[in-house]
């Protein structure tokens, strides 16, 4: 009888739990406590069934980084709650060796079967901390006073309305007592939640090119040819992006690191190390970025993940050494929010993305993956598109459907989110034992290169990682390069561009929403053909004239040369052209410049080079143009 009221104490601050994380706070039923009784049984079978010897939970060579986590830590406590028919919800308290504070994890099972349960959620969070919104007009003294009493106090503050609260205990009930706390203080309380934990997700000189098959493949790795992005194509258009800031939100940047160098954005409105905070961030000296782990100005990478990902989108290229990033010239705005152990706190993600929406980023990549959904995440993601910002997420690496399974950030519902796959270069999604790509008709948007991807760690180092965290970044790039070319776009005209110029393959067919996968060039030219005049390089050329003449779109020095011609008694006129499929430039003559016409143009051209005319004999005058048309 004891253990029976044990239990049920349990369900009802559970219940309570989920009711509160469901925005609303419900009473606790007596329904719960009669089907108990019922079933107790079921639950007795379910925890010997969990028990039972060899049962495959909590695998140190699991896909999935919160059942790693579990299996290299110590289980301290755990209950069992009913949610339904054949419905279970278990929660532990487990010391892991990837954060130094306990952590509380929530798992969903159901028996699919009779005798074979099935994991429906493993979810971890922190045991003894809250993100908290404060109702209006409740500052930080206030809130200090209230929650002092109960034994609480701020931890930190994430935004104007948004804070951390570390509770007084790290155990099963503090998490729930905290919730019900700020339940019954709505004074000072518009909202709360668990603070949950993630995870990060894995032709120049430079000498390690040739390993870099996503960028350029010859078969090199027993590959299919040709299952790239298109990168030397891609450089014949655009090399740089000067001025467009990319915010990589990881586990921080190896500043000293051969490849990276130079490559760090540098805060126009803070003046380095006078330690005042110069741009009203609340945050001093952040020259670089900020680690907002360690709550402090150097968001060195400490684990190598978040130096290997911005590796791929902006690693020094042609600078005879390591490896080559997809694009020069942009800044990284640098946001550690993962440890040494590559995990980190939900507070600290919608921290890091409120401060860079803030410091007008309009490029964000999160390579990261099995957060628990968060209502306040979910707000700023909102904020952030309302603002424009393009975000590129991986979308795991558990190889499972996020149509059934969904994993956070990526699952969240904001269309300027595009969600990465991963392909490996056999040219469809990488399905092998080590971290493989998850998919979803329509949760996953778009598959780039993941698997084995070379690019720089800690020291002077590289390794290869497989995962989406790779192939987000290659996504991040390539949306940099097209905002820099029409520079008036937001994220929804960037998103469109790139999921509209996908590379269609049977094998990404019904496992992503546009059933293909990523392509520099094409994307480039879909950005070009719909702002067909702009000239970002300001040459007097438009960025898709230079696009079908096969100059740079980037280097006013790199401009179509323009020639005439009087012989054969013909006034011709000339320049180079590349075949494109997209458009193609044509010579128009006209008598009063008012109209223009095809008509009478005799065509002198070869594959290389462009050459239209007309016969001298016959006009009083006459002038002739190179247009640049979409096909």
């Amino acid at each position: 009888m004891v253990r029976r009221k044990t239990v049920l104490l349990v369900t009802a601050s559970l219940f309570l739990v989920f009711a509160w994380e469901g925005v609303r706070i419900a009473g606790f039923s007596d329904t719960f406590e009669r089907y108990f009784e019922d079933n107790k049984h079921e639950s007795d079978a379910f925890l010997e069934q969990l028990a039972a010897p060899g049962f495959p939970v909590d695998s140190e060579d699991s896909s999935h980084p919160v059942e790693r986590a579990i299996a290299f830590g110590i289980v301290l406590d755990t209950r069992l709650t009913s949610l339904g028919l054949h419905q279970w919800e278990r929660v532990r308290l487990v010391r892991t060796p990837i954060q130094d504070r306990l952590v509380r994890v929530v798992e969903e099972w159901e028996m699919t079967d009779p005798g074979v349960p099935f994991n429906r959620r493993r979810d971890m969070y922190l045991a003894d901390q809250l993100i908290l919104q404060v109702a209006e007009g409740v500052d930080e003294t206030v809130l200090k006073e209230a929650i002092s009493p109960a034994g609480m106090r701020v931890e930190e503050r994430i935004s104007n309305e948004l804070y951390t609260v570390r509770l007084s205990k790290a155990d099963l009930d503090a998490v729930p007592e905290g919730l019900r706390f700020f339940a019954q203080h709505r004074s000072i309380a518009r909202f709360a939640e668990p603070d949950g934990i993630g995870f990060g997700g894995g032709t120049p000189n430079d000498t390690l090119y040739s390993t870099q098959w996503g960028l350029h493949n010859t078969g090199q790795s027993g590959g299919v040819s040709d299952a790239d992005v298109d990168a030397p194509e891609f450089w014949d258009i655009i090399e740089n992006a000067p001025g467009i800031v990319v915010a990589v939100l990881d586990s921080g940047l190896n500043f000293s690191h051969p490849d990276l160098q130079g490559i760090a954005w540098n805060n126009p409105g803070e003046i380095p190390g006078d330690g005042i905070d110069n741009d009203g961030s609340n945050r001093v000296d952040d020259v670089n970025g900020w680690d907002f782990v360690n709550s402090d100005n150097n968001p060195t990478d400490d684990h190598g993940h978040g130096s290997n990902v911005t590796g791929i989108i902006a690693a020094n290229r042609n600078n005879g050494t390591g490896i080559a990033g997809m694009i020069g010239g942009v800044e990284i705005l640098v946001c550690k929010i993962l440890n040494a152990n590559n995990s980190g706190f939900t507070s600290h993600l919608i921290a890091a993305t409120t401060y860079a929406r803030q410091r007008g980023v309009p490029i964000m990549n999160l390579s990261l993956q099995n957060y628990p959904f968060s209502s306040s995440l979910n707000s700023e993601f909102t904020a952030c598109r309302n603002a424009g910002v393009f975000l590129a997420i991986c979308c795991g690496n558990q190889g499972v459907n996020n149509d059934i399974t969904p994993n956070y950030p990526s699952s969240y519902s904001q269309s300027n989110i595009l969600s990465v796959g991963n392909h490996e270069d056999d040219d469809v999604r990488w399905s092998g034992s080590f971290n493989p790509s998850n998919y979803g008709l329509s949760s996953v948007d778009i598959f780039a290169p993941g698997r084995r991807i070379h690019s720089p760690i800690l020291g002077s180092s590289y390794s290869y990682y497989t995962g989406t965290s790779q192939a987000a970044p290659f996504v991040a790039a390539i949306a940099a390069a097209i905002k820099y070319v029409n520079p008036s776009w937001t994220a929804s005209e960037i998103k469109d561009s790139i999921m509209g110029s996908v590379i269609l393959r049977p094998a990404y067919s019904g496992i992503c929403s546009t059933g293909g996968r990523l392509n520099a060039v094409t994307a480039m030219a879909s950005a070009f053909q719909q702002m067909p005049l702009n000239d970002r390089d300001y040459d007097g050329h438009s960025n898709f004239f230079e696009y079908l003449a096969g100059t740079r779109v980037d280097l006013d020095s790199d401009a179509p040369v323009i020639v005439t011609d009087f012989s054969g008694g013909y006034l011709k006129i000339g320049t180079s052209q590349v075949s494109r499929p997209e458009g193609s430039l044509i010579v128009e003559k006209s008598e009063d410049l008012r109209k223009w016409t095809e008509m009478g143009v005799t065509d002198f051209s070869s594959s290389d080079d462009l050459l239209g005319g007309v016969p001298r004999a016959g006009y009083s005058q006459l002038y002739l143009h190179i247009k640049a048309a979409a096909d």
